[in-house]
């Protein structure tokens, strides 16, 4: 019997202890798998748990403070941090050595392969997505039974954000050039690939376009491209990463033909592109509108606050992840299938590998973003997906917890949701 079969054996045994002394389980919210006792001291097996990165921004800065500063004391485990990760090949090496490490399971954000599910699989160990079943129909269709499945956003729904956006900010002939960054969609980032579908599919929506290539095949260019349509707008994709020294000065070049007064990204762009996008303003007398992906921090902070002579800030839309809630449901997925319950907690009604999913939060001004503040600080460790909404998701503190419970916690965080969590 491997290492996971026999833990999810112990986990049922204290399932059947825990459910004798419920009151002292659910309250405490801890397990012979680990948790936190009443006094606050951590108890039973503390889980390792690698997780693999595909950047440096915001957001993982924001992710590893949540991690390891709330997730880990409270649940008893332990984090392994992985660099960033170019390529699936370096996602396996960092897999392997969380292996030889010890480790009990795997939360990957940069690949969403088989391959990575197969490994963990030989080995034990269970292995969880950030990201959509959309894009590994091998995965999703394959017989891995500690996969536990993946956490990512709405699509529908941040299409939508950005969709309202485009219909009110855009002009009614589509002249003014768009640029869009499609970062490392080219690569299979999952959330750059949603979030470049959607700005495809809002201008094509907003301006009745047709496209000469499928929009599944354009977020996948490698190369800077005008995307051909028959209205004869201008839309240019530049894929590639803002890690890359390459990278800047090529959006720069692009803005500074002056041909873009709308520039929109998929990923965290905005902080590298402020200087010259004011700069491109200045000399050509335009106003760029800046869309974007972005995390609460102080770089949004300043963003939205310092003007350019003209009075416009640094980026005028973004997209913000609740970024604990995410967090919060690739660990809870985890953690429960470490505690023997993935049948239950990380399978839909089909009983296929559950697909969690949160809504993006849309900011289009400083007030907006005024009413936001000491969400998900870090510096302050203020997080929307606190104890109590965690304790929600885990069977060591809900024993009725199941998949569909936990995807209906998620779609119930929004604005004033979060608001009212907040206090």
């Amino acid at each position: 019997m491997n290492k996971i079969l026999k833990r999810m054996a112990a986990g049922i045994l204290t399932g059947a202890l825990c459910l004798t002394a419920f009151a002292g389980c659910g309250s405490t919210g801890s397990g012979s798998q680990g948790g936190s006792s009443a006094d606050g001291e951590t108890t039973g097996k503390k889980f390792v748990i690698g997780v693999a990165e595909a950047q440096a921004n915001d957001e993982v800065t924001t992710r590893r403070a949540y991690f390891e500063n709330f997730i880990a004391p409270t649940y008893n485990v332990e984090f392994i941090f992985s660099e960033v990760l170019k390529d699936d090949a370096a996602v396996k090496t960092f897999i392997e050595n969380c292996i030889d490490s010890g480790a009990d399971a795997i939360i990957d954000f940069k690949s969403n392969s088989s391959q990575m599910a197969r490994l963990c699989e030989e080995n034990g160990v269970v292995y969880t997505v950030q990201g959509i079943p959309d894009m590994a129909p091998d995965l999703m269709e394959g017989e891995f039974p500690l996969f536990s499945g993946w956490s990512g956003a709405n699509n529908d729904h941040l299409a939508d954000l950005f969709r309202n956006w485009l219909e009110e900010n855009t002009s009614a002939d589509g002249s003014e050039g768009f640029l869009v960054s499609t970062s490392l969609a080219s690569q299979g980032n999952v959330q750059h690939i949603e979030v470049s579908r959607a700005i495809l599919e809002g201008l094509q929506e907003k301006y009745g376009l047709t496209y000469e290539q499928p929009i599944e095949d354009l977020v996948y260019v490698s190369e800077t491209t005008n995307v051909a349509n028959d209205k004869g707008l201008l839309i240019t994709l530049y894929p590639g990463s803002p890690n890359k020294d390459t990278w800047l000065p090529g959006i720069s070049s692009l803005l500074q033909s002056g041909k873009y007064k709308m520039f929109l990204s998929s990923g965290q762009t905005y902080n590298q592109t402020a200087t010259v996008v004011n700069e491109v303003e200045a000399a050509f007398g335009i106003d760029i509108k800046v869309a974007s992906i972005a995390a609460f921090s102080t770089t949004l902070d300043t963003a939205f606050s310092t003007l350019d002579p003209n009075g416009n800030p640094s980026v005028d839309f973004v997209t913000v992840k609740p970024s604990s809630v995410l967090n919060a449901s690739v660990f809870a997925a985890t953690y429960n299938a470490l505690n023997g319950v993935i049948d239950t907690a990380c399978r839909d009604e089909n009983g296929k590998p559950a697909n969690f999913r949160f809504n993006m939060i849309s900011i289009s001004s400083p007030e907006e973003l005024a009413k936001t503040k000491g969400w998900d600080d870090a510096e302050a460790g203020t997080w929307i997906a606190g104890k109590e909404f965690v304790d929600q998701m885990l069977v060591t503190t809900n024993p009725d917890v199941t998949a569909a419970s936990i995807n209906e916690l998620m779609a119930s965080v929004d604005v004033d949701s979060i608001a009212e969590m907040m206090g």
